[in-house]
């Protein structure tokens, strides 16, 4: 089952006070920004540090920093929904009627009302999917659930199942069996509202990946081209499944993928990084492979021999631009960069992820107005404490053209250099 994965800069309405970076030092402490609420949302929901609740997240974290939505309907007679695509969580909700704050008068969809729906079950207290539910209790003979963000204001409703309605690429519909969700009648203040829920992929039973046959895949296409309309995602056992298999390690009682990333290389060259480094040892270490970021947060050690090493590379032949900790230069990526060495993260099994210059390198002005600047999409996680330094979290920009294949039976992902609008099943409507 096959949809589009839309992205952001094509609905999201920005707010006309918001203030615009407009100089090159604007442009980086915005994407870094971006990128550094990302890791704390991550990290929230990692660590737990506010209590007992399953999924402590900032919702207003979720929505500013994800690149990735996904259209499909819910019900009978369907309506239609816009969720955020998250693979660090594992519940799909939604905002449903009767509800407290929804932003209901602004969104360009309207809130789902269960009362209309011919399909809508709710989930009894016995239910074994009330048992994986965030915070999953009975109340009044229902089954509740309660997310809880680090704002104070979080999602709250009933457990329920119903049929979810998806158009592919090509213009089939596809109609699946009861889904288990989250029906929210307390969701918070939203920001943008153009959004009305989450879909998890996480490694919970709750997950849509896992009800809908434990495969998914996706494929990033050209992230500086925003009108690249190839990005998708896949549910079910007709995912992607190509290229090399590398483990992945997952509990139920989270939900987060980790990866096994043995090394780093630049070029022919093998950074000297102990693979013990990136080996997973409590909450706030291990390797994740996240969709929600753009920006890479690497382990300190490895950061710094990588930051050297092409710190190296490129000092003696462009001007730095400097902006606090970060390496950046003066110039294009597509100018500058030609021959660069290819950055290649190393996996256990012999999986890679290949990063060329425009995965390596983010482009921080768009206009002439300023020098064209470009720097580095890694980052340490020491900026977020020194407790981070063994942590990794590889964004979007190191998944660039690579199809990336979950199969959570087998417990491997699959990596695939491509061109999405390559891929076999793919046949985007016109």
């Amino acid at each position: 089952m096959a949809m589009k994965l839309i992205r952001r800069e094509s609905v999201v309405r920005h707010n006309p006070d918001a203030r615009v970076p407009v100089t090159p030092e604007d442009h980086i402490q915005h994407m870094t920004d971006i990128s550094s609420a990302r890791f704390k949302y991550l990290q929230n929901s990692i660590v737990k540090e506010l209590g007992s609740s399953d999924f402590q997240v900032d919702v207003h974290q979720a929505i500013k920093t994800s690149l990735f939505f996904v259209n499909f309907s819910v019900g009978q007679p369907p309506v239609p929904q816009f969720t955020i695509m998250d693979t660090g969580s594992s519940l799909l909700w939604i905002q449903c009627h009767p509800c407290k704050h929804c932003s209901s008068n602004h969104m360009i969809h309207p809130v789902f009302n269960p009362a209309l729906s011919s399909t809508f079950v709710e989930c009894s207290c016995d239910d074994r999917f009330c048992r994986y539910a965030p915070n999953g209790h009975c109340s009044s003979n229902k089954c509740v659930y309660e997310q809880v963000y680090i704002s104070g204001t979080g999602s709250k409703g009933v457990l329920a199942k119903e049929r979810l309605t998806f158009t592919t690429p090509n213009g089939n519909t596809v109609v699946t069996q009861p889904i288990a969700f989250g029906c929210g009648h307390e969701n918070g203040e939203q920001l943008e509202s153009e959004f009305t829920g989450i879909l998890g992929l996480g490694a919970k039973p709750t997950s849509l990946a896992v009800q809908l046959g434990s495969k998914f895949s996706y494929c990033i296409g050209d992230l500086a081209n925003k009108n690249y309309g190839y990005n998708q995602l896949v549910l079910g056992e007709d995912a992607d499944i190509l290229g090399d298999p590398t483990p992945i390690e997952f509990e139920t009682e989270n939900g987060i993928y980790y990866m096994n990333l043995e090394g780093i290389s630049v070029g022919d060259k093998q950074l000297n990084i102990e693979p013990v480094v990136f080996k997973r040892r409590g909450s706030r270490t291990g390797v994740i492979l996240d969709t929600g970021t753009l920006y890479t947060w690497l382990a300190d050690i490895a950061y710094r021999e990588l930051y050297n090493e092409i710190k190296s590379i490129l000092d003696p032949k462009l001007e730095r631009f400097w902006f606090r900790d970060f390496l950046c230069y003066h110039g294009r990526v597509n100018e500058e960069l030609i021959g660069f060495p290819v950055v290649t993260f190393h996996f256990a099994g012999g999986a890679e992820l290949a990063m060329e210059a425009t995965s390596m390198f983010y482009p921080m002005t768009e206009s002439d107005t300023y020098h064209n600047v470009f720097c580095m999409s890694v980052r340490p996680t020491t900026e977020h404490g020194g407790e981070y330094k063994d942590f990794t979290a590889i964004g979007l920009m190191a998944q660039q053209y690579y199809n990336i294949a979950y199969d959570l039976k087998e417990r491997n992902i699959y990596l695939q250099r491509i061109d999405c609008v390559l891929l076999d099943d793919y046949s985007p409507s016109k």
